[in-house]
C-alpha cells in the first residue's frame, strides 16, 4: 500500500481539492482520481514526488488564457 495525492484542479490549474489516501496501485489511485475529477476541471495524480499522471484539461504552464 501507498500514499497518494490526488490534486482536483479548476480552470486556472489551481488546487480546489486535495485528497490523500492510500491505494494498492497506481490504477487503483486513477480510478479514484477520476471519479473526483467530476467536480473540477483537472486532476493530478502524486506519489511522492513522481507524477503518476494528470487527467482533464489541458496543462497550460502559467500561460494566459
Amino acid at each position: 500500500m501507498t500514499s497518494y495525492r490526488i490534486y482536483v484542479l479548476n480552470p486556472h490549474d489551481r488546487i480546489a481539492d486535495l485528497i490523500e489516501a492510500v491505494f494498492e496501485t497506481d490504477a487503483a489511485a486513477l480510478r479514484r482520481a477520476e471519479t473526483a475529477l467530476g467536480h473540477g476541471y483537472a486532476a493530478e495524480v502524486w506519489q511522492g514526488e513522481r507524477l503518476v499522471a494528470r487527467l482533464g484539461g489541458e496543462l497550460r504552464l502559467g500561460l494566459p488564457a
